[in-house]
């Protein structure tokens, strides 16, 4: 990244050179190239919208489905229907990342993901034929799909690996600007549902309504997805040169340039970060519409049109943003460690602007029969004492950080993780990463729905506003570490004529 090149740290000559070395035992890559691969690269940003896509159009809809289905449901049941999309994702990618490495591909595991999505989004549209088992359906169903997904992090070792390091930060930005995009839009696609309301229409014996739909809209990009990796995506990566052998024929040796281990601190700091994003992303997801419901007295449909419209506008942001960085110079101006603080202290503000300080004035409404709107006092004994805040604190402060902030977050973090891991082969890594944002996604739900039904919002925004404090001192103190991977080991063996 042009911008950065004064806090980056020695680079060897062949990085700058956007060559690669890796360990010889490594399997080989399909179709070697000295270029970026471009057009691979766009292809596999339109799979990581996809992806993202089909997983966050849903929260918008799922509490007030749920509701629709089983009035009786709590906060807390709702949030492990949350994780368990988390959980098998943390299975599945480690698994998918270590079996591509094993295979030297990214397309059959790519395959594989899309199908068992589809598996999963059949299965919650199947969800108005199951009327007393609604919570445990929607449990499986969510659970199958964030197995499918766990394939994501192949997109970014597959863009890590086929870009050269000049081409780095741009082409981890097709992958993370599909991601975030796919994350931000996704619930604002709930709109296009919006006039079939909660009734919907009948197709055939399938009731097609605000609720069910987004299933059956994820099944036709699961369809996209396959005929993209099918037929039109073809795996490239940067060639490996034999460079890194050299002869010493008087001594009778030989020395062997390998790659050595990547800055442990580095890493887990990147990985922390991509956890604590997540972790606030799903916090904010899962109990959104509910957190709009009783703060601001919206019904369940106007909660799902409010909160789509949100994403709708911090999605344009971040599209125009994405779409900025990859197609002009701007980037040039972006470094990495200075925009990744700024992006970890404005969702910090927000929180704390965000807190219901004793001190307000104004208490939430007490829900009244015959309406899901206002707190409900006989399932949280804390509506009597909540304070309320301005929605236009929440509103314009939720549309800055996730339509700024994390659109900074995809771009820089991801990138440095790519550089700081090295140039070799990625599956493993980027599934450790993309782990560690399901084990936010899953602890999200489970840690904050709890709170939330025992203490209200305050106690949520506190722990998320302790952790961005610790992980905005972690990345000051720890800067110097937050360079390019640039070490070489080298080995003299004995020359054998």
């Amino acid at each position: 990244m042009g911008g950065d090149t004064t806090e980056t740290g020695d680079k060897t000559p062949d990085e700058s050179s956007g060559q690669s070395f890796t360990d010889p035992t490594e399997p080989m890559l399909p179709t070697p190239s000295e270029r970026t691969a471009w057009t691979s690269i766009y292809l596999a940003g339109a799979c990581s919208f996809i992806q993202a896509t089909q997983f966050a159009i849903f929260f918008a809809s799922m509490w007030p489905y749920i509701l629709t289905l089983k009035p009786d449901v709590k906060q807390g049941s709702f949030g492990v229907v949350v994780a368990l999309y988390s959980v098998s994702q943390c299975i599945c990618s480690v698994g998918f990342g270590w079996w591509s490495n094993r295979i030297g591909q990214v397309r059959l595991p790519l395959i594989v993901g899309f199908l068992i999505m589809a598996c999963g989004n059949l299965t919650y549209l199947s969800l108005q034929y199951w009327p007393s088992h609604h919570l445990y359906v929607m449990m499986a169903a969510r659970f199958i799909a964030g197995g499918g997904t766990g394939n994501m992090s192949l997109l970014r070792a597959y863009a890590s690996t086929a870009s050269t390091m000049k081409d780095r930060s741009r082409a981890i930005a097709c992958v993370s600007g599909g991601i975030a995009i796919g994350t931000m839009i996704g619930p604002g696609l709930q709109l296009l549902f919006a006039p079939l309301g909660a009734d919907g229409i009948n197709v055939l014996g399938l009731t097609i309504s605000i609720y069910s739909s987004p299933a059956l809209l994820c099944l036709i990009l699961n369809g996209l997805g396959l005929l993209i990796v099918k037929f039109a995506f073809e795996e490239k990566y940067i060639i490996k040169h034999e460079n890194d052998v050299k002869h010493d024929e008087e001594n009778g040796e030989k020395t062997v340039k390998k790659l050595g281990n990547p800055d442990f601190i580095a890493v887990l700091l990147c990985v922390f970060t991509r956890f604590l994003q997540i972790f606030l992303n799903t916090t904010t997801e899962s109990i959104g519409s509910a957190y709009l419901m009783m703060m601001f007295s919206y019904e369940k449909e106007e909660a799902v049109t409010v909160n789509a419209g949100i994403h709708t506008v911090s999605g344009s942001i971040a599209a125009t943003m994405f779409i900025c960085f990859i197609f002009t110079k701007i980037r040039e101006y972006v470094k990495i460690r200075t925009f990744t603080l700024i992006s970890l202290i404005m969702p910090l503000i927000w929180l704390i602007a965000m807190y219901p300080y004793n001190f307000y004035s104004e208490n939430v409404k007490i829900m009244v029969n015959g309406s899901h709107a206002d707190c409900d006092l006989n399932k949280y004994s804390w509506c009597a004492d909540q304070k309320t805040i301005n929605q236009y604190v929440y509103i314009i402060g939720y549309i800055l950080v996730f339509g700024v902030a994390f659109t900074f977050m995809n771009i820089t973090v991801t990138t440095l993780f790519s550089k700081v891991v090295g140039p070799r082969p990625q599956g493993t890594y980027q599934g450790i990463y993309q782990t560690a944002g399901s084990f936010g996604r899953m602890f999200a739900p489970i840690i904050m729905s709890y709170t939330y039904t025992l203490y209200g919002p305050s106690v949520p925004w506190l722990i998320l506003i302790v952790s961005f404090i610790f992980l905005i001192l972690a990345w000051i103190v720890l800067r110097e570490r937050m360079v390019p991977f640039g070490k070489y080991e080298e080995q003299k063996i004995e020359h054998s004529s």
